[in-house]
């Protein structure tokens, strides 16, 4: 019986990633080593790719792709990685809830700052400078590095 073989190319497709995301998913071990065509081309069968599927929503819910390369791997050892996968992703709530909780708290302090900001420039004369940023200084005391970094970030990557 003939079982369909996947190119690099059908890899990216149904993954709907690069063809370089391919192949660096394989060099990290979350695809295993492709078998190779006489052409030289990368093949891989329907059942050494079928979790690829789940790379993209493993990654919003916060699974980093090492930590998938490793689950990945596992399972094709044959060992169920389920509560592994389970026990990384209750680190990951943990996680959250406390990044949560760190903006909250800088959330607030920012308001507080940003209040008094209002209430200044309101009793100030248009063309009066008003050293604003000499009240972010009381923010050092309360608000972490991470937090200020992740405020920083805008969304984008560091």
């Amino acid at each position: 019986m003939f079982q369909r073989k996947y190119t690099v190319s059908a890899v990216a497709r149904l993954v709907g990633v690069s063809t370089d995301s391919v192949r660096y998913y394989e060099r990290i071990g979350i695809l295993p080593q492709a078998a190779r065509s006489p052409a030289g081309y990368r093949q891989w069968d329907q059942r050494e790719i079928h979790y690829v599927k789940w790379i993209g929503p493993a990654k919003r819910a916060g699974f980093t792709l090492s930590e998938l390369a490793e689950i990945f791997r596992t399972y094709r050892a044959g060992i169920p990685p389920c509560r592994n996968v389970r026990d990384l992703l209750t680190k990951k709530m943990v996680n959250l809830e406390n990044q949560i909780l760190e903006l909250s708290t800088a959330r607030r302090e920012l308001k507080r700052v940003l209040a008094k900001w209002n209430y200044r420039l309101r009793h100030a004369a248009p063309s009066e400078f008003m050293p604003l940023f000499d009240d972010l200084k009381m923010l050092r005391a309360s608000l972490s590095r991470n937090q200020y970094r992740r405020l920083g970030r805008g969304g984008e990557k560091s």
